[in-house]
């Protein structure tokens, strides 16, 4: 099973193979990395070695910055491979590991000339050799990783510098702490807090497909209570203004950096915070000191209890309005003055010419005088002519001409 640091380590070397530099790759020539690797590890068969080999070539050696992950996720998996019990043995698959680096830097620096290659790997190889050489009782297995550390020498392939921490740390089974890493291990330095956190110029990068970016990108895309669906084509990098992040956004990733490190440290556990407490659901919520009531938490759904007070206090508002308006409507349905048909006068017709041998034209003024009820959108009423929700509207009197058989 993987565990965070790995999954962490296994993300963002996908995401720099993503990146173009120089080019960027497809999301199935990134995937198809890994289970090379697993083979090469599993069975250091010449074919999958060298399998493993033609795509860091091809894909990662042409790259300083896709150099460096790679070699970050070495360490990381070389430090997270398993003892299950399976054959081969967690130290076999460590070796196996190294064999493939040191395939890789024969192929590169020895025939290709590329040094900086080697560079990459100064501070990561003592962490790899350090896990390799974790086992008791082990001479052959010890003495085939100095072997490999002769021939890097012999090769030139890391000055004698590295040359000398890679055989202490074959010695002593542990890899020798840097500065660099003492400064990470500092609890403060891990939260951030008095570093200054700038924005870029844009979040998500613009060579890697919609699917690829951030799921921030999609939010100018998206109508609420809508279900109308988004066109990918228009998916793009949203561009920042560079320079110094809001107060805001700085607590925001403090408060998240805070959460991971609560959750994967080793170090800390959940009630080691007198306010934390878990309720019969097992879910960890947030209780007032003073008066025992619980005022945030987290949920299985991954919503913050904030933001679910939100939406149901959107949803009773939603509910009073529609309650509201179906009283305001009853009230004038019930109105006497809104049931009735209001009465019409009309007034005597007035001929205008007689005939008695056949048909004439009859004009007959008709005055017409009647209150209509209209609708408007205001939900506020006024007490004494209940106006708001209505407006008297009154009918011109109207002039209509008929024949009529005299």
């Amino acid at each position: 099973m993987a565990t965070p640091e790995l999954a962490i380590a296994k993300a963002t070397l996908s995401a720099t193979l993503f990146r173009a530099d120089p080019t960027s790759l497809s999301r199935p020539v990134v995937e198809a990395f890994f289970p090379l690797l697993t083979n090469a590890l599993a069975q250091c068969s010449r074919a999958n070695v060298q399998k493993c080999k033609t795509w860091i070539l091809d894909n990662v050696a042409p790259s300083t910055a896709r150099t460096a992950a790679l070699a970050k996720y070495f360490g990381v998996l070389s430090k997270n491979l398993q003892d299950d019990g399976s054959r081969p043995s967690l130290k076999r698959r460590r070796l196996h590991l190294l064999y493939v680096i040191n395939d890789v830097l024969y192929h590169v620096v020895t025939r290709n000339g590329n040094i900086m290659f080697a560079t990459a790997w100064d501070n990561v190889l003592p962490r790899l050799i350090a896990s390799a050489a974790a086992f008791d009782n082990c001479p052959k297995h010890k003495k085939k990783i100095a072997d490999l550390i002769r021939l890097w020498d012999e090769q030139l392939y890391f000055t004698s510098e590295v040359i000398t921490k890679l055989e202490e740390a074959l010695a002593s089974g542990v890899a020798p702490q840097s500065a660099e890493e003492t400064q990470v291990s500092n609890p403060s330095f891990k939260l951030a807090k008095d570093a200054p956190f700038s924005l870029p110029s844009f979040h998500g990068d613009q060579s890697v497909p919609w699917y690829d970016l951030p799921a921030t990108t999609w939010l100018p895309h998206l109508t609420p209570n809508s279900t109308k669906p988004m066109f990918p084509d228009q998916i793009r990098p949203i561009q920042l203004a560079p320079g110094p992040a809001d107060k805001v956004l700085v607590n925001a990733v403090q408060d998240l950096l805070g959460d991971v490190e609560r959750m994967f440290s080793k170090e800390q556990k959940w009630n080691d915070d007198p306010t934390s407490d878990l309720n019969e659901l097992g879910e960890r919520v947030i209780v007032d000191e003073i008066t025992g009531e619980i005022i945030g938490g987290e949920t299985y759904y991954g919503w913050s209890r904030q933001f679910c007070e939100k939406m149901k206090q959107r949803k009773n508002k939603g509910a009073i309005r529609a309650t509201d308006h179906e009283v305001l409507l009853g009230q004038h349905i019930k109105d006497p003055e809104f049931q009735e048909t209001p009465e019409e006068e009309v007034s005597p017709a007035v001929v205008i010419g007689v005939s008695t041998d056949g048909a004439v034209l009859v004009t007959v003024e008709v005055a017409v005088e009647a209150e209509a009820a209209v609708v408007v959108s205001s939900t506020a009423v006024q007490e004494d002519d209940l106006t708001a929700d209505h407006r008297l509207a009154r009918l011109n009197a109207s002039t209509t001409e008929t024949f009529k058989i005299i």
